[in-house]
């Protein structure tokens, strides 16, 4: 009898012990929504539209690609113009995420593509008032392209990726690795071919070496962000193996000065020198864009988890 009397008691008394803090549980979610919304909801930023428009344009820009190669071939144009067009709307895209973002680091990333956009205009502009003066001053703009390159794809790859023991080993030995490559690559070069222009070349070499390790051999960046990882990984990639199919490292190797005017005679490479510098910057491009768009998903959802938790509160009261 005594027994029977004690187990509703110690029921009851445990029923109200669950519901006080399931109560409180559902307060503390209120009032500090980030601890229950962010591990139980996944923002959706590959959306039908977008993956239609992202392919869209990623189809549309190889033909046009393909068409104006096959044009500058032909001699039709040279390829300031194309170039120069290419570049701003890089520019402007990098200053739309400078607008729509909300991290430090995406920011600082965005100011340095800037800078990069605005060095390949400069050389554009200088290619097109006096092509001597640009043969002297390319090897310094190209290092300092590469160089804005790298430092903005440090700054977004940082950016809402969790830092581990490889992060830190690798942007701790970067500095010392970048040196010694490129202290090796200026002595072992003929003396007589060792020049500046050798060392600012050495410079932009070691600069997209570093932009491809620093992204594609993190692997916390492929869990977190895939997309922006291949993306702009293929950039520098890309040029380092067209630089390479050139078999010598020279002003001309990356980004603009093989393809600015008209094809140089007898180099086999024109074709893949002017196609495959419009593919670096279209992957550039849809890089951008894809950022672009998880920035404004991000926003959005934040907004809605804000209205969310506002209206579950006023509920409350």
């Amino acid at each position: 009898m005594a027994e029977g009397a004690i187990k509703p008691e110690i029921e009851g008394s445990l029923q109200n012990e669950l519901v006080n803090t399931t109560k409180e549980k559902h307060a503390q979610s209120v009032v500090n929504p980030q601890v229950d919304t962010n591990s139980s909801r996944i923002q959706i930023i590959w959306t039908p539209r977008f993956i239609i428009s992202f392919a869209l344009t990623l189809i549309l820009g190889l033909s046009i690609a393909s068409l104006l190669t096959q044009g500058w071939l032909d001699g039709f144009y040279s390829g300031l113009l194309i170039f120069q067009l290419y570049v701003i709307i890089i520019c402007l895209g990098w200053l739309t995420l400078l607008i729509v973002t909300h991290s430090s680091w995406i920011r600082m990333g965005s100011i340095f593509g800037i800078i990069c956009a605005l060095f390949m205009t400069t050389h554009i502009i200088i290619f097109s008032l006096s092509s001597d003066l640009s043969l002297h001053v390319h090897a310094l703009i190209n290092a300092i392209t590469c160089l804005s390159l790298l430092g903005s794809y440090i700054c977004l790859s940082i950016d809402k990726t969790p830092s581990n023991y490889l992060d830190a080993w690798l942007f701790g030995l970067a500095p010392l690795i970048a040196c010694i490559a490129v202290a090796l690559i200026y002595f072992l070069t003929p003396p007589i071919e060792r020049s500046l222009i050798t060392l600012e070349n050495a410079i932009a070499a070691t600069a997209l070496v570093l932009s491809i390790l620093i992204l594609w051999v993190r692997p916390a960046l492929w869990k977190s962000q895939p997309g922006p990882t291949f993306l702009f990984g293929s950039v520098p990639l890309i040029l380092l193996i067209r630089a390479l199919s050139n078999k010598v490292f020279s002003p001309s190797n990356f980004f603009l000065a093989q393809v600015l005017g008209r094809p140089i005679p007898n180099l086999h490479t024109n074709e893949s020198n002017f196609f495959f510098t419009q593919l670096s910057l279209l992957l550039l491009f849809l890089g951008i864009v894809r950022l672009i768009q998880a920035e404004r998903s991000s926003s959005t959802c934040s907004c809605a988890m804000r209205f969310e938790s506002s209206s579950e509160h006023a509920k409350i009261n």
